[in-house]
């Protein structure tokens, strides 16, 4: 009987070192938003980190959006298991004060993350450093990551870039089912078409925030010509709304109406489009003569 109790306590214990070690792991999708660490600043990067470990060794991809374009860099470091350090080996980001993500100045930057798991999440915490001779030009560019729900858990369901307590009220928005008076000025503008996706959800999520530096831009979002968010103002905090897709119509329209053009012409936007378990990341850019618009498509099963 002794031996019995013993070998189910080291089953057990096994099992529990299983779990912790799988929740250690840096395997997966991490998503992010970094903002720039200087007085009056307010540029922003939309980023994924793409993980592989292997013991110590950890290997993969950093990609991000600045302004109106995406960058992809490969990376590479070590991972402390013992005191949840992760550090990355420099790799090029592009300066936060680019005017031009074409010409833009490339600095070199080095990471240090410290991993913090929970039952509901994982997240990685800390900052992008320059060396000492540019700390002054290039300030520290601070992220949370967290853990795609894809890569982890399907349970989990709220894998949005910024933490729940920084979400955008949902009072500003409406249900597809809820929507305010057909606008004529949104039907007088033309619409520029700018991705197709399909869909196989008969519901999507959607997110929108500012992409870069927060300078007033004020949007309304127009589902199938109907408005179903009403002159909201863009920042780093999500707008977040859900979306039932007409089963009757060829193609769903999204569209991004701009309402103004903030300081800095014209509105530009980050949107994340989830369908189900599978994430869209785009970039949208409306003004007052056209509106960026995105066709949904019914996924045909196989």
């Amino acid at each position: 009987m002794k031996h019995f109790f013993r070998t189910i306590l080291v089953v057990m214990i096994l099992f529990v070192q299983a779990k912790w070690s799988a929740a250690q792991s840096l395997n997966g999708s991490w998503y992010g938003l970094g903002t720039v660490v200087a007085n009056g600043e307010h540029s922003s990067y939309m980023a994924e980190l793409k993980l592989k470990q292997r013991g110590r060794l950890i290997s993969g991809t950093f990609s991000y959006y600045f302004r109106d374009s995406l960058f992809t860099v490969k990376l590479s470091g070590t991972y402390d298991a013992p005191t949840k350090k992760l550090r990355i080996n420099p790799l090029s980001v592009i300066h936060y004060q680019s005017t031009s993500t074409r010409m833009g100045v490339d600095c070199i930057m080095s990471g240090n993350f410290t991993l913090v798991s929970s039952r509901t999440e994982s997240s990685l915490s800390g900052s992008f450093t320059s060396d000492a001779a540019h700390k002054f030009t290039a300030p520290d560019l601070h992220f949370r990551f967290r853990l795609s729900a894809d890569t982890a858990t399907l349970a989990s369901v709220e894998t949005g870039l910024e933490p729940l307590d920084t979400v955008a009220s949902m009072a500003r928005t409406k249900p597809a089912d809820s929507v305010l008076p057909v606008r004529e000025d949104f039907l007088a503008r033309r619409k520029t078409f700018t991705k197709e996706l399909e869909i196989a959800a008969p519901t999507i999520r959607v997110e929108v925030y500012d992409n870069g530096v927060i300078d007033n831009d004020i949007i309304s979002l127009f589902f199938n010509n109907k408005e179903v968010l009403h002159q909201t103002s863009l920042t780093h905090k999500a707008i977040r709304l859900k979306l039932a897709l007409d089963s009757t119509l060829a193609y769903n329209e999204l569209s991004m109406y701009a309402e103004n053009l903030g300081t800095i012409p014209p509105n530009t936007a980050a949107m994340i489009i989830y369908d189900g378990n599978t994430r869209h990341e785009l970039i949208l850019t409306s003004d007052l003569d056209q509106t960026a618009t995105i066709r949904l498509k019914k996924k045909e099963h196989q």
